[in-house]
């Protein structure tokens, strides 16, 4: 006689269908387990192997290998295994091959609910020699709490907890697992091997442990009031004598509350927010996070402002909202993640720009994303930020300050050189910049493009000559750089508003006058 769960593996296609079974069934708790699942036929069949299910829920209908031939591999191959076909369509026919093959039934998708789903289930245990199915209740009350977590469910009767709950006061206590240990699957076994045995060393609390997706270890640890002044002390004792290397690890314990149902709310607002938390907590191995103040509400960077400097090359003030916003935020415990990319998305911003002045940014962008994510906390962090802001604030004040250096000498060259045919491309040959950068110059700088630059320049000096009345407007056309006579009188009314001989006559009149 085989006792223990009946395997099951679940075969669909459908994302959203496989997660609606899953949490269709207690299923440890009628005595099955879901030991994987496969998104098509060929899939499945490399995972039977591996998986050794008892059972196989199938869709018929799936790309790359559908359920009629798969039904037929796997019964020509693996004749003890039981199969029960999902389909979508309410006819006989459609699935009646797969009934041949000995498939053990089929469900219709549409109509498919927790019971019809456990009794065809059960028909495939009665047709498995030898199988005894063993109910498991800590695995149970586990998924309970789980799905109820997860949002699966809406509600948690808390009389059906009871049993296993004796006592009025609740705290949940726990650890992100991968945060602390990474992939490290030895570190990893050493923790839960530690919280298992303080519950055999403190025999007063009850206790359920959780496995949440597979990343938070989480323990709801019911007491008797009277234990309320020790349990934290006794925790923190226990954790500082034999956790060893203590430097990524940092458990959480929440607030007392006094009924079951109310886990899902400690659960998000006084347990989850502070998992990352280490980066904050150095010297910490247990976060009571009843202890911690409430904090303001964290305002959003200003960006609208920081392009705006950007855009218009004020970029110590730029850096400058950088140093003073990740003050602020470590102040208000910003979240580890959300502040370094936040931070790097800046600093990026910053380099992108300073590529115009050839500077080459890609080896410091580099380098700064490496030395933040390389601090693990958050003096570390901020002391690593006021070293970057500063060598950033050398770098410009000795790179940018030499390229608007070499702006100003442009723009001297262009006063001299305006009755000569210029040429963008021809200015940043000459003087090896960037003709990009130089258009972007004119049009934020200058506010207006390169050519508009031009003909202002040289219908200011058009003006001096009109008002000096010693040529014909066709040569002062010529001597301001303009072969074409009419295309200078165009311009010069657009900027002026005058044709050059209305100018000329209004300008004579007002020195009479």
């Amino acid at each position: 006689m085989k006792k223990g769960y009946c395997k099951v593996l679940i075969v669909e296609d459908e994302f959203i269908m496989r997660q609606g079974m899953k949490h269709m069934l207690e299923w440890e708790r009628e005595g099955f387990t879901i030991v994987g699942e496969a998104s098509n036929g060929q899939e499945a069949l490399e995972s039977i192997e591996i998986l050794r299910p008892d059972i196989i829920i199938c869709d018929i209908v799936m790309p790359i290998l559908n359920g009629v031939d798969f039904s037929k591999m796997v019964q020509k191959d693996y004749p003890d295994l039981q199969i029960i076909i999902l389909s979508s369509y309410d006819n006989f026919e459609y699935v009646k091959s797969t009934l041949l093959n000995g498939a053990v039934d089929y469900i219709l998708k549409p109509t498919l609910n927790p019971s019809q789903l456990l009794a065809t289930l059960k028909k495939a245990v009665d047709r498995i020699p030898g199988l005894e199915l063993v109910k498991n209740e800590e695995v149970y009350y586990n998924n309970l709490i789980e799905r109820y977590l997860l949002g699966f469910d809406s509600k948690l009767d808390s009389n059906k907890f009871i049993d296993i709950f004796p006592y009025s006061s609740f705290r949940i206590f726990g650890i992100n697992l991968k945060h602390a240990c990474g992939r490290n699957k030895d570190d990893i076994k050493r923790i839960k091997t530690v919280t298992e045995n303080f519950y055999l060393n403190n025999k007063s609390y009850k206790y359920l442990r959780i496995m949440i997706n597979d990343e938070i270890f989480l323990n709801i640890i019911n007491y008797k009031i009277s234990k309320e002044n020790e349990i934290e002390k006794n925790i923190e004792k226990y954790l500082e004598k034999n956790i060893i290397n203590k430097e990524n690890v940092l458990f959480i314990i929440t607030p007392k509350f006094d009924n079951i149902y109310k886990v899902k709310e400690v659960y998000n607002k006084k347990f989850i927010p502070y998992l990352s938390h280490k980066f904050y907590h150095k010297n910490d191995i247990l976060l009571n996070t009843e202890k911690l103040k409430t904090t303001e509400k964290l305002e959003k960077f200003d960006s609208s402002r920081y392009s705006s400097y950007i855009k218009n090359k004020e970029f110590n003030s730029a850096i400058n909202m950088i140093d003073e916003y990740v003050n602020y935020a470590v102040n208000l415990k910003m979240d580890e993640y959300k502040l370094k990319n936040l931070v790097k998305n800046l600093l990026y911003n910053v380099l992108v720009t300073l590529e115009n002045y050839k500077i080459e940014t890609e080896e410091l962008r580099q380098g700064y994303f490496k030395r933040i994510d390389n601090t693990s906390y958050s003096q570390d962090f901020t002391k690593e930020i006021d070293k970057i802001i500063l060598e950033l604030k050398d770098i410009i004040s000795k790179r940018v300050s030499i390229e608007e250096e070499k702006i100003k000498e442009i723009l001297e060259y262009i006063n001299e050189h305006y009755n000569e045919p210029l040429e963008l491309s021809d200015i940043s040959r000459v003087f090896n910049f960037n003709y990009y950068y130089l258009s972007y110059y004119f049009n934020n700088h200058c506010k207006e493009g390169f050519s508009e630059y031009l003909n202002r320049i040289r219908v200011e000096k058009s003006c001096d000559l009109l008002f000096q009345n010693k040529f014909y407007v066709s040569e002062i056309s010529n001597m301001v750089g303009y072969s074409d006579h009419s295309y200078f009188c165009r311009v010069f009314k657009k900027i002026t508003g005058y044709t050059p001989s209305n100018y000329r006559r209004l300008k004579s009149r007002e020195s009479e006058m």
